[in-house]
Protein backbone atom coordinates (compact mmCIF):
# COMPACT_ATOMS: atom_id res chain seq x y z
CA UNK A 1 0.00 0.00 0.00
CA UNK A 2 2.90 2.46 0.72
CA UNK A 3 4.56 1.71 -2.56
CA UNK A 4 1.09 2.21 -4.55
CA UNK A 5 0.69 5.79 -2.62
CA UNK A 6 4.45 6.69 -3.68
CA UNK A 7 3.57 6.03 -6.94
CA UNK A 8 0.36 7.94 -7.08
CA UNK A 9 2.22 11.57 -7.61
CA UNK A 10 3.83 9.95 -11.16
CA UNK A 11 0.40 9.01 -12.14
CA UNK A 12 -0.88 12.03 -11.72
CA UNK A 13 1.92 13.67 -13.66
CA UNK A 14 1.82 11.60 -16.57
CA UNK A 15 -2.20 12.32 -16.72
CA UNK A 16 -1.67 16.03 -16.59
CA UNK A 17 0.75 15.79 -18.97
CA UNK A 18 -1.52 13.64 -21.35
CA UNK A 19 -4.57 15.92 -20.73
CA UNK A 20 -2.58 19.65 -22.00
CA UNK A 21 -2.20 18.19 -25.15
CA UNK A 22 -3.14 20.49 -27.98
CA UNK A 23 -5.86 20.09 -29.97
CA UNK A 24 -5.14 20.49 -33.65
CA UNK A 25 -6.57 23.76 -34.84
CA UNK A 26 -9.60 22.72 -37.42
CA UNK A 27 -8.64 25.69 -39.76
CA UNK A 28 -5.11 24.81 -40.27
CA UNK A 29 -3.96 23.26 -43.18
CA UNK A 30 -2.08 20.65 -41.17
CA UNK A 31 -5.63 19.41 -39.50
CA UNK A 32 -7.34 15.92 -40.29
CA UNK A 33 -8.11 13.73 -37.97
CA UNK A 34 -7.61 9.78 -38.20
CA UNK A 35 -5.98 10.43 -41.44
CA UNK A 36 -2.16 9.98 -42.30
CA UNK A 37 -0.21 13.53 -42.32
CA UNK A 38 -0.12 14.87 -45.63
CA UNK A 39 1.52 18.45 -47.02
CA UNK A 40 0.21 21.92 -46.51
CA UNK A 41 -0.62 21.66 -49.95
CA UNK A 42 -2.65 18.70 -50.04
CA UNK A 43 -4.57 20.26 -47.08
CA UNK A 44 -5.38 23.34 -49.15
CA UNK A 45 -6.27 21.49 -52.42
CA UNK A 46 -8.48 19.07 -50.09
CA UNK A 47 -10.38 21.62 -48.56
CA UNK A 48 -11.26 24.21 -51.84
CA UNK A 49 -12.45 20.85 -53.68
CA UNK A 50 -14.92 19.74 -50.68
CA UNK A 51 -16.14 23.52 -50.92
CA UNK A 52 -16.19 22.78 -54.80
CA UNK A 53 -18.41 19.36 -54.33
CA UNK A 54 -20.37 20.98 -51.64
CA UNK A 55 -21.61 23.87 -53.92
CA UNK A 56 -21.90 21.82 -57.17
CA UNK A 57 -25.48 22.71 -58.77
CA UNK A 58 -24.05 20.82 -62.27
CA UNK A 59 -21.84 19.07 -62.77
CA UNK A 60 -22.26 15.07 -62.42
CA UNK A 61 -19.68 12.84 -61.80
CA UNK A 62 -19.94 11.35 -65.33
CA UNK A 63 -19.03 14.70 -66.85
CA UNK A 64 -15.23 14.91 -68.23
CA UNK A 65 -14.03 18.25 -65.91
CA UNK A 66 -10.22 19.21 -66.62
CA UNK A 67 -8.23 21.01 -64.26
CA UNK A 68 -6.64 24.64 -64.96
CA UNK A 69 -3.10 25.65 -63.65
CA UNK A 70 -3.67 28.05 -60.82
CA UNK A 71 -3.10 32.02 -62.04
CA UNK A 72 -2.27 34.78 -60.53
CA UNK A 73 -5.20 37.07 -59.99
CA UNK A 74 -3.39 40.31 -61.26
CA UNK A 75 -2.75 39.62 -64.83
CA UNK A 76 -4.37 35.55 -65.18
CA UNK A 77 -1.43 34.83 -66.60
CA UNK A 78 1.83 34.23 -63.89
CA UNK A 79 2.12 30.13 -62.97
CA UNK A 80 4.59 29.33 -60.17
CA UNK A 81 5.67 26.09 -58.45
CA UNK A 82 3.03 26.31 -55.81
CA UNK A 83 0.35 26.69 -58.85
CA UNK A 84 1.49 24.22 -60.97
CA UNK A 85 1.48 21.30 -57.51
CA UNK A 86 -2.60 22.78 -56.59
CA UNK A 87 -3.09 21.59 -60.00
CA UNK A 88 -1.56 18.13 -59.65
CA UNK A 89 -3.09 17.60 -55.94
CA UNK A 90 -6.59 19.25 -56.75
CA UNK A 91 -7.10 16.33 -60.01
CA UNK A 92 -6.05 13.97 -57.42
CA UNK A 93 -8.92 15.79 -54.72
CA UNK A 94 -11.53 16.04 -57.70
CA UNK A 95 -11.00 12.33 -58.67
CA UNK A 96 -11.23 11.10 -54.90
CA UNK A 97 -14.18 12.29 -55.12
CA UNK A 98 -15.61 10.25 -58.08
CA UNK A 99 -15.44 13.20 -61.15
CA UNK A 100 -14.37 12.22 -64.09
CA UNK A 101 -11.05 14.33 -64.08
CA UNK A 102 -9.24 14.65 -67.66
CA UNK A 103 -5.32 14.63 -67.71
CA UNK A 104 -4.43 17.07 -71.05
CA UNK A 105 -1.06 16.12 -70.59
CA UNK A 106 -1.09 12.85 -71.55
CA UNK A 107 0.78 12.25 -75.31
CA UNK A 108 -0.41 10.53 -78.04
CA UNK A 109 2.35 8.26 -77.52
CA UNK A 110 5.07 7.18 -75.15
CA UNK A 111 8.53 8.11 -75.65
CA UNK A 112 11.04 6.27 -74.61
CA UNK A 113 14.08 8.77 -73.78
CA UNK A 114 17.86 7.87 -71.77
CA UNK A 115 15.51 8.74 -68.82
CA UNK A 116 13.16 6.70 -68.98
CA UNK A 117 9.69 6.43 -70.43
CA UNK A 118 7.52 9.44 -70.67
CA UNK A 119 3.87 9.71 -71.27
CA UNK A 120 3.10 13.19 -69.70
CA UNK A 121 4.13 16.13 -71.70
CA UNK A 122 3.85 20.31 -72.03
CA UNK A 123 4.55 20.32 -75.45
CA UNK A 124 0.86 21.20 -77.38
CA UNK A 125 2.70 19.35 -80.54
CA UNK A 126 2.23 16.22 -78.93
CA UNK A 127 -1.29 15.79 -77.58
CA UNK A 128 -4.07 14.88 -79.37
CA UNK A 129 -5.97 17.18 -81.46
CA UNK A 130 -9.26 16.38 -80.01
CA UNK A 131 -9.98 16.14 -76.31
CA UNK A 132 -14.06 16.02 -74.97
CA UNK A 133 -14.37 17.83 -71.63
CA UNK A 134 -17.34 19.46 -70.66
CA UNK A 135 -16.56 21.23 -67.59
CA UNK A 136 -13.07 23.22 -65.90
CA UNK A 137 -11.73 23.62 -62.66
CA UNK A 138 -10.07 27.36 -63.09
CA UNK A 139 -7.84 29.23 -59.81
CA UNK A 140 -6.71 32.11 -58.85
CA UNK A 141 -4.66 32.98 -56.48
CA UNK A 142 -3.41 36.57 -54.52
CA UNK A 143 -0.81 37.14 -51.94
CA UNK A 144 -1.51 39.89 -49.13
CA UNK A 145 0.61 40.77 -45.73
CA UNK A 146 0.01 37.39 -44.26
CA UNK A 147 -0.55 34.87 -46.49
CA UNK A 148 -1.83 33.36 -49.95
CA UNK A 149 -5.90 33.47 -51.05
CA UNK A 150 -7.13 30.58 -53.42
CA UNK A 151 -10.48 31.56 -55.40
CA UNK A 152 -11.69 28.10 -57.56
CA UNK A 153 -14.49 28.68 -59.64
CA UNK A 154 -15.75 25.03 -61.84
CA UNK A 155 -16.96 26.45 -65.15
CA UNK A 156 -19.47 24.91 -67.78
CA UNK A 157 -17.05 25.52 -70.90
CA UNK A 158 -20.04 25.71 -73.42
CA UNK A 159 -21.52 28.74 -71.53
CA UNK A 160 -18.58 30.06 -68.98
CA UNK A 161 -21.10 29.54 -66.53
CA UNK A 162 -19.79 29.15 -63.24
CA UNK A 163 -21.27 25.53 -61.17
CA UNK A 164 -19.57 25.51 -57.98
CA UNK A 165 -16.91 28.56 -56.68
CA UNK A 166 -14.83 28.05 -53.62
CA UNK A 167 -11.83 30.05 -51.55
CA UNK A 168 -9.24 29.35 -48.93
CA UNK A 169 -6.99 31.23 -47.51
CA UNK A 170 -3.29 29.38 -46.19
CA UNK A 171 -0.34 31.76 -44.12
CA UNK A 172 2.91 32.00 -45.69
CA UNK A 173 3.63 29.89 -42.48
CA UNK A 174 1.83 26.96 -43.45
CA UNK A 175 2.81 27.34 -47.48
CA UNK A 176 6.82 27.43 -46.18
CA UNK A 177 8.33 25.38 -48.73
CA UNK A 178 6.40 27.99 -51.00
CA UNK A 179 6.00 31.30 -49.45
CA UNK A 180 7.92 33.44 -47.38
CA UNK A 181 7.90 36.96 -45.60
CA UNK A 182 8.90 40.07 -47.45
CA UNK A 183 12.47 41.45 -46.49
CA UNK A 184 12.86 45.16 -45.31
CA UNK A 185 13.50 45.99 -49.21
CA UNK A 186 11.50 44.62 -51.75
CA UNK A 187 11.07 45.88 -55.51
CA UNK A 188 7.89 46.07 -57.42
CA UNK A 189 7.28 47.08 -60.75
CA UNK A 190 10.75 48.90 -61.20
CA UNK A 191 10.10 51.06 -57.33
CA UNK A 192 11.79 50.06 -54.52
CA UNK A 193 9.87 50.24 -51.36
CA UNK A 194 11.64 50.06 -47.22
CA UNK A 195 9.75 49.14 -44.59
CA UNK A 196 10.42 49.45 -41.13
CA UNK A 197 10.93 45.80 -40.48
CA UNK A 198 10.72 42.19 -42.74
CA UNK A 199 7.24 41.28 -43.03
CA UNK A 200 5.40 44.20 -43.28
CA UNK A 201 5.16 44.34 -47.18
CA UNK A 202 3.27 41.32 -49.12
CA UNK A 203 4.54 37.86 -49.07
CA UNK A 204 6.50 36.45 -51.86
CA UNK A 205 7.18 33.25 -53.99
CA UNK A 206 10.03 31.83 -53.08
CA UNK A 207 12.18 31.76 -56.16
CA UNK A 208 10.26 35.10 -57.25
CA UNK A 209 12.79 37.81 -58.24
CA UNK A 210 11.08 40.78 -57.66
Amino acid sequence: MLNLMKLLPLFLFVWACAAQTSIPDPMSLQHEYDKPPRSAVNHLASRTVLELVINNDALRPSQPVVVATPVMAGNMRDINALGQQLQQSMMAELHNNHFNVVDVNVAEAMRITDIGNLLLTRDWQQLPGEMLVEYGLVSTMSLDVHGLQLNARLIDLANNRVVAAASAYASYQELGAYLSASQKVVSDNGLLYRYEEPGYGQVQMLGDKR
